[in-house]
């Protein structure tokens, strides 16, 4: 029991970076690296979605971090606030190696506040456009891709900016990727706007829940838990990433504070996890549903708690919602792309994310 020391514990309630304990999905992760570094990529575009909470930053860091460590690629991470355009370009004179390149072949990046003027320079840049053309033309005669990472795009003028720029670079054959992650109505958003070629024929993968099974095996191993209880544990998770790694926390810290750890005490530790969720994502996406999206919720929970399956009837919640069918029809379809329903089965509705009835009690109050 000597490991279980609370400045060591493997999981983490902290966003944006990849946890010691990561439950990594091969599939999702293959395709997307795949189809960039093949020779003739399908997608130069892809965005990552999911409901807040699923693991989208961490997934997009695995990638880049991954796509980075071959010796072809060169990898550069964007803030959606910037100025995406000067931002990528100063990002990439930043890096030593293509400095020294950049040097070498006398360009002059003097316009953008970076480098230096160049007596007797090859070209000046006038604008970002022009250095960023520059910087990809050099990289493309050292047979460098590149492949830029955006989290938590919305839409926006300067990301408008940027799909042009982006769809201009591809047609001048630079190898040159984007990797995003979004919210699924961010992306609707910017997928609205046709005349944005480069992100309107961007793949949308949207994240599904990690595996129940290896949750289980994770508990079991670093816990040191019986089977069932490491089953209890997982279950309990729904395979929403930010429960396993809070319920994991709390758990850890439970054994460190003296409880043996298959007699740490459940009723505790879900209130330990009901704090954590509605503090690091619930509070959130309730904040962002509607009235009538949570008019349907409420619907739901009510005939739930009179129901042992956790599958609703979709007619029943209509009927209990006061709605007519379209207008039902409507809300239903915000509330599974939102990622708190699960709507997989035909004529049923269920709560996908964990312990969200129990978030919506503190609601009432």
């Amino acid at each position: 029991m000597s490991k279980f020391v609370e400045i060591k514990n493997p999981y983490t309630l902290q966003f944006s970076y990849i946890p010691p304990q990561f439950i990594e999905r091969t599939l999702i992760t293959n395709e997307i690296i795949n189809n960039f570094i093949r020779d003739i990529p399908t997608y130069r575009g892809m965005f990552i979605t999911g409901v807040r909470g699923s693991g989208k930053t961490v997934m997009l860091g695995d990638i880049r971090n991954k796509i980075g460590e071959q010796d072809d690629w060169i990898t550069v991470d964007l803030n959606p606030e910037s100025n995406l355009l000067d931002s990528l370009a100063r990002n990439l004179y930043l890096i030593p190696q293509l400095k020294t390149m950049f040097v070498k072949a006398k360009l002059d990046f003097s316009v953008l506040g970076i480098g230096v003027s160049i007596e007797r320079a090859s070209l000046i840049a006038s604008n970002e456009e022009d250095a960023l053309k520059m910087m990809l033309d050099v990289l493309k005669k050292a047979k460098k891709k590149l492949l830029i990472t955006i989290d938590e795009i919305t839409y926006s003028k300067d990301v408008a900016k940027f799909s042009h720029a982006l769809s201009s670079y591809a047609g001048m054959d630079y190898d040159i990727y984007l990797l995003m992650t979004g919210l699924k109505e961010n992306i609707k958003a910017i997928k609205n706007q046709k005349s944005l070629t480069f992100l309107y024929r961007a793949k949308v993968t949207e994240l599904e829940a990690l595996n129940v099974t290896a949750i289980c095996n994770d508990y079991q191993k670093t816990l040191e838990v019986s089977r069932e209880r490491a089953e209890q544990l997982a279950f309990k998770t729904k395979g929403y990433s930010l429960a396993f790694q809070a319920l994991g926390y709390h758990y850890w810290n439970e054994i460190c504070r003296g409880s043996k750890p298959d007699d740490v005490d459940m009723k505790h530790l879900d209130s330990e996890l009901d704090e954590s969720l509605s503090e690091l994502s619930y509070d959130k996406i309730w904040d962002e549903l509607s009235e009538s999206d949570k008019k349907v919720l409420w619907a739901m929970k009510k005939l739930h708690t009179n129901l042992d399956s956790a599958l609703i009837k979709v007619e029943d919640i209509r009927k209990a919602a006061a709605m007519t069918s379209n207008t039902f029809t409507t809300y239903r379809t915000r509330l599974i792309d939102s990622g708190v329903v699960d709507g997989k089965q035909h004529g049923y509705l269920s709560f996908k994310l964990p312990r969200f009835e129990e978030f919506m009690n503190l609601k009432l109050y």
